[in-house]
């Protein structure tokens, strides 16, 4: 099922794994102001996450928009408080449980295929 609001989330996974995959080879080249900007970078795009998704929001029933609003602010307010604290680590980590493993989906793209699963 085609949906505007999973679309949205779709768009906001990508840039998210774009971001972090320049990250990487900011990393790997040691680039250490680079990956710092990034990593701002990614943190800001999250911050406003909850007020940005409220747009798309209409595209779904009502009992699952008000959960999806929740995450939404919950994913803004973890960034807020990682850009408020101007650790990179904080920011480096935000969407990541503390026992992820590389190549599993991160809670941004958890959330997406909840929504997903939900229609």
């Amino acid at each position: 099922m085609n949906n505007a609001f999973v679309e949205w989330l779709q768009t906001v996974c990508g840039r998210i794994a774009d971001v972090e995959t320049r990250g990487r080879a900011c990393v790997e080249r040691g680039d250490a102001e680079g990956y710092r900007a990034l990593m701002r970078e990614k943190a800001e795009f999250l911050a406003g996450l909850g007020e940005e998704g409220r747009a798309h929001l209409a595209a779904l029933p009502s009992p699952l928009r008000e959960r999806a609003s929740a995450r939404l602010r919950n994913f803004s307010a973890s960034a807020q408080s990682a850009l408020s604290l101007d650790s990179v680590f904080y920011m480096s980590a935000l969407l990541y449980p503390d026992e992820h493993e590389p190549g599993e989906p991160n809670n941004l793209e958890l959330f997406r295929d909840e929504v997903k699963a939900a229609l």
